[in-house]
């Protein structure tokens, strides 16, 4: 990172999140580098809460769970205002990390504030309300503006409500993060572009490929029973993909 005196402490963390942004979690070297700039300002002091922050991440792209994990709470412990930018990020690293009873602490007087706070918050309202499988809440972002590139996301979920099955996607979501909730690093999502609408869910594991594979197996085998349980026999609505953690890609990958 170029040493730039004109900006603050709290921006020159934020020019090193977007340095990490931009590796896929391979670039072990990479990530090492920029980790390196993240010290000095705990130097400085132990206690800087956006710096902690950003050596979370990169605890997360090491696929370090559990230091990711004992920064979450150190974070939490030493508590106070974050700007929004770093708040948002530690959203999003407690929900990678499958923490989403922290995180909806964090995004409940969010939501209360909806029209307030929907632009800064978006991304991570979002990921929440599909995590925990709140169709509810999904309809409520569904109105605002900043939807609007996700709108057959937004028409996936409805799906469930008009058909009287918000539970079924309720009840998947939670045997999800029931069962991979204490091995994830990271939790994406996308929805299908096949002809059935399928949600398709990346859980990203710092294990060894056979791990994953058995973990992946047992998850879907969840879920088909459940499905069978209830009397679902058409489609499977979800499609679980459980990775190792250096097969991230870059959150924010080079434009070509």
């Amino acid at each position: 990172m170029e040493n730039n005196e004109t900006l603050t402490p709290e921006e020159e963390l934020e020019d090193l999140l977007y340095e990490l942004f931009e590796l896929d979690f391979d670039e072990e070297a990479a990530i090492s580098e920029v980790e390196a700039d993240i010290y000095p300002f705990l130097q400085k002091d132990p206690d800087n809460i956006c710096a902690l922050i950003v050596l979370m991440f990169v605890e997360i792209m090491h696929g370090n769970r559990y230091k990711a994990q004992s920064l979450a709470y150190k974070i939490w412990e030493i508590g106070g205002e974050l700007p929004a930018f770093f708040e948002v990020i530690y959203i999003e690293n407690l929900l990678s990390l499958g923490l989403v009873d922290m995180a909806m602490v964090l995004l409940k007087p969010r939501f209360e504030q909806l029209s307030v706070n929907i632009e800064d918050f978006y991304s991570v309202l979002l990921k929440f309300s599909v995590m925990t499988g709140n169709i509810s809440l999904l309809r409520r972002i569904e109105g605002f503006p900043a939807a609007a590139d996700d709108e057959t996301l937004f028409d996936f979920a409805d799906s469930f409500a008009r058909n009287g099955k918000s539970d079924v996607f309720k009840n998947i979501q939670r045997i999800i993060l029931e069962t991979m909730g204490e091995n994830i690093c990271a939790y994406e999502y996308m929805l299908s572009a096949s002809a059935s609408a399928q949600l398709e869910t990346q859980l990203y594991l710092n294990a060894e490929e056979a791990r994953c594979l058995n973990l992946q197996q047992q998850v879907n085998q969840k879920i088909k029973a459940y499905l069978l349980s209830a009397g679902e026999t058409g489609p499977e609505p979800v499609k679980i993909s459980v990775l190792n953690i250096k097969k991230h890609e870059a959150w924010l990958p080079e434009e070509e």
